[in-house]
């Protein structure tokens, strides 16, 4: 590991993203949470240790040549297949087999024109061999033979990740006595995102089943990395038992190693994006070890913190959806908008009717009112706040009241559903700390009142302006269509009636007006005694007998505009679309749960890392 430290010191500075940050934070809650204890400083060398990997994908030792990667467990023939791809070259007997345990190599063997850069000489060796020499390809490249990936030895296996880190693509050898075995599916576990050329060695003549094996065996690959590009495997013949001599099956085998790998890169061309699979694929592995880590070493945080995590994954949605009201609340407030809708799209032209129509308005919608003040719902902030906006406009205070009643809420149902598990929580973290240390020391933060809020839920507000948006949006699409003729017809009942007394009243007015005008001189006292002088009980009478059946019409109108269909509907669709917006806020980070307390942010955050 001090030789990776080293070349990461010469690197060029990456670009920081978004999984440097991951992995800084995890440093520094592991720092924060767990402290010197023996299980922090195993997350944070797990940490160094994908970062350097992140680096070494990263980097382009090559020189912008392509990197062939021979691997495959100790003994497959690895080597002799490297020597078959340089066999003009005098320097392919220092390619050493590991048949033999003596002669099995810790190094990386570089072979090629000219060496990578950074070349430690503790892990890595090269071996110049000249492009002439070296089966061609069409393009500089350099092979690396990589020690035995699942080698007992860790730092055999250290140097073999490598390898299949650096790697344009992989050549794969395994041996056909050993292909139903598991192994060659750690080495493509750790491929992911790489063109994976199989290379079936030493396959006796007349070996039936080994298409089968073969179809097995790639098809296993193909399970287990996904993202990796699995090529059509190659069959080399076992030149020992074939009447072939061991050049002319290598010479063939080289051949078509090379037709084949070329076929694959044309396409498969986006080398960038097999790398950022590369890269996707080990910040999966680092996620993977670290909760495997963390759920070995402290079995009762974690336990801990998944309740508190499964609890934290749904109280969000779950208090949004209280929010919205009951059935009772929410059908009220849409009686209200559909009634106050009627009324606001009827022109003031029609004055009779719709003030008729207001003042049954407010008397017909005093239940759903008291029902909604007491409701403390999203549908009492939308309709009763609106209401009072456009008939109670001294009502200033009572938006501000609503909110804070949602908040209220949402804050007790946070208190009572994470409450006990943040205290279990608290008390699992604390034990570890003081079992940790030689002393024990309160931990920070332990000093808060247990009833204290420990998280809160974010995003009400912005819920809330979808929400209004919803309603409106409801109340809109089932909102009645034909007030203007509602309007039309009760403006003619009410004129209708009032008619006849008026008329007669303005007849009598204009004809004494007339006389009064056609008199000369001083005016007589008789003239004077033809102005009509109507008895207010008579006018009184005349507007109530005209006002009441306006008022039954009207109140037909308003049954029309909230009829149980419309509400109903409107309901459905503010429900539904509710749901939907909850949802996307989720997504989005908006309505989620914030930690109040930094030291349990810190300590989900790091038992929680893993499934991230």
């Amino acid at each position: 590991m001090e030789s990776i430290e080293m070349n990461q010191q010469v690197l060029p500075s990456q670009p920081e993203g978004e999984s440097d940050s991951f992995v800084r934070r995890v440093r520094r809650a592991a720092t924060t949470v767990l402290g010197n204890s023996e299980t922090g400083r195993q997350v944070r060398a797990l940490c160094d240790e994908h970062v350097s990997a992140r680096n070494l994908i990263a980097q382009d030792r090559a020189a912008g040549s392509l990197v062939l990667a021979v691997v495959g467990a100790t003994g497959q023939g690895k080597s002799w297949l490297v020597r078959q791809l340089i066999r003009d070259s005098p320097m392919k007997d220092s390619i050493r087999s590991g048949n033999n345990l003596d002669q099995t190599t810790e190094q990386l063997v570089w072979v090629g024109p000219q060496p990578p850069a950074d070349l430690d000489a503790r892990f890595e060796t090269y071996v110049r061999v000249s492009s002439d020499e070296m089966e061609p390809f069409g393009v500089p490249y350099l092979l690396v033979d990589a020690p035995g990936a699942t080698d007992d030895r860790k730092a055999v296996v250290d140097v073999a990740r490598r390898a299949l880190s650096l790697a344009s693509a992989i050549i794969l050898v395994v041996r056909r006595d050993q292909i139903r075995g598991q192994t060659p599916g750690v080495l493509a576990v750790a491929s992911e995102g790489t063109i994976v050329l199989p290379v079936v060695n030493a396959v006796a003549d007349g070996d039936d089943a080994v298409g089968a094996d073969v179809d097995a065996f790639v098809a296993n690959l193909r399970t287990v990395a996904p993202t990796s590009v699995i090529a059509r495997p190659i069959l080399c013949d076992d030149f020992f038992l074939s009447e072939e001599s061991e050049a002319t099956v290598g010479a063939r085998v080289s051949g078509e190693l090379v037709k084949r790998l070329k076929a694959e890169l044309e396409n498969n061309p986006d080398s960038d994006r097999r790398r950022s699979v590369k890269l996707e694929a080990l910040d999966n592995r680092f996620r993977a070890a670290l909760s495997g880590l963390l759920a070995e070493k402290l079995p009762g945080l974690t336990r801990a913190v998944e309740r508190l995590n499964e609890e934290a994954t749904k109280l969000p949605g779950q208090v949004a959806q209280t929010l919205v009201g009951a059935d009772g609340p929410l059908a009220a407030a849409v009686r209200s908008r559909l009634r106050l809708s009627l009324l606001t799209s009827i022109g003031a032209i029609w004055f009779p009717f719709r003030t008729v129509l207001g003042v049954l308005n407010l008397t017909s919608g005093a239940w759903d009112r008291l029902l909604l003040s007491l409701s403390g719902s999203l549908p009492s902030l939308v309709s009763t706040i609106y209401t009072s906006t456009k008939m109670l406009a001294g009502d200033r205070n009572a938006s501000e009241e609503i909110r804070t009643g949602l908040q209220r809420r949402s804050s007790a149902a946070v208190s009572d559903r994470l409450g006990p598990l943040a205290r279990q929580f608290r008390d699992e973290l604390e034990l570890l700390r003081t079992s940790d240390s030689e002393t024990p020391s309160a931990m920070p933060g332990s000093t808060r009142s247990n009833e204290a809020q420990v998280a809160s839920l974010s995003g009400i507000e912005a819920l809330q302006e979808r929400s209004h948006s919803i309603f409106e949006a409801a109340i809109e699409q089932n909102a009645i269509r034909w007030a203007t003729p509602f309007a039309l017809v009760g403006t003619l009942i009410f004129w209708t009636l009032m008619a006849g007394p008026f008329v007669a009243l303005y007849k009598e007015y204009i004809a004494a007006s007339f006389d009064s005008l056609a008199t000369t001189g001083q005016l007589h006292e008789h003239v004077m005694e033809r102005f009509p002088k109507p008895e207010f009980a008579m006018v009184l009478t005349s507007l109530v007998l005209s006002i009441l059946p306006t008022a039954i019409f009207a109140m037909f109108a308003i049954s029309a505009a909230q009829s149980k269909k419309r509400t109903g509907a409107a309901i459905e669709q503010i429900r539904d679309q509710h749901d939907e917006a909850i949802r996307s806020l989720q997504r989005e980070g908006v309505l989620c749960l914030r930690w109040d307390e930094p030291l349990l942010s810190d300590a989900e955050f790091l038992m929680s890392a893993g499934r991230m």
